[in-house]
């Protein structure tokens, strides 16, 4: 954070400055942003093509405020992805600037704590679109509610019982739309504030970061 607080940027030293919650801070009380990338495959350098997120917290879902993108890119895209996520070449060619789009996603995650299904992938597409823009990636907070659920629903046979829309059933929500970014991010959001009438609205955040 110290970096990012002596950069010329901006949006980085604004990132840093922003009221952050304390270890110790109570669940209840901190600002939350639910966030998902929609990729073209698997791999650290797989192409980003969607983002979606929105803010958050205890008291309610922020619909208001909730930002959909894609991102534009000119690669040749993976056929199997495509067939999951249906952004095509065509629209992906359509899509904002990605420099422009991390530019609105830094700001809405100052002062934030991400939540996402598999938050490791969140937070390293993160670091990677922020370091590619400015050339320092920031420390990115994150709560992983497929890790909860891990801890929650114990020993489960197979990777598919703790999918996202697997997860979901067992606290009796609806069938989302799959593969949309916002979707996911909305879904993800509904997970944890679910997740969390097992567990305690008085948990420290600290506690449930990943």
């Amino acid at each position: 954070m110290k970096e990012c607080a002596r950069s010329d940027h901006a949006l980085l030293r604004g990132y840093a400055e922003a009221e952050w919650a304390a270890a110790s801070a109570p669940i209840s009380r901190v600002p939350l942003l639910a966030l998902d990338f929609e990729l073209d495959g698997l791999g650290k350098d797989a192409h980003v093509l969607q983002a979606g997120w929105l803010s958050f917290n205890l008291s309610g879902i922020d619909l208001s405020q909730a930002c959909s993108r894609d991102i534009r890119s000119k690669a040749r895209l993976d056929d199997d992805a495509v067939a999951v996520h249906g952004i095509g070449e065509t629209r992906a060619r359509e899509g904002e600037h990605r420099h422009k789009v991390t530019d609105e996603l830094l700001a809405a995650l100052a002062g934030k704590v991400v939540v996402a299904h598999g938050a490791s992938i969140e937070r390293g597409v993160v670091e990677r679109l922020v370091a590619q823009r400015f050339g320092i990636a920031p420390p990115v907070r994150a709560i992983c509610t497929l890790e909860l659920e891990r801890k929650l629903s114990p020993g489960l046979v197979g990777t598919e019982a703790y999918r996202l829309e697997a997860s979901r059933a067992r606290y009796n929500l609806p069938p989302h739309s799959q593969h949309d970014a916002l979707a996911d991010a909305l879904a993800s959001a509904e997970l944890f504030l679910a997740q969390l009438t097992r567990m305690g609205r008085e948990m420290s955040v600290g506690s449930l970061e990943c």
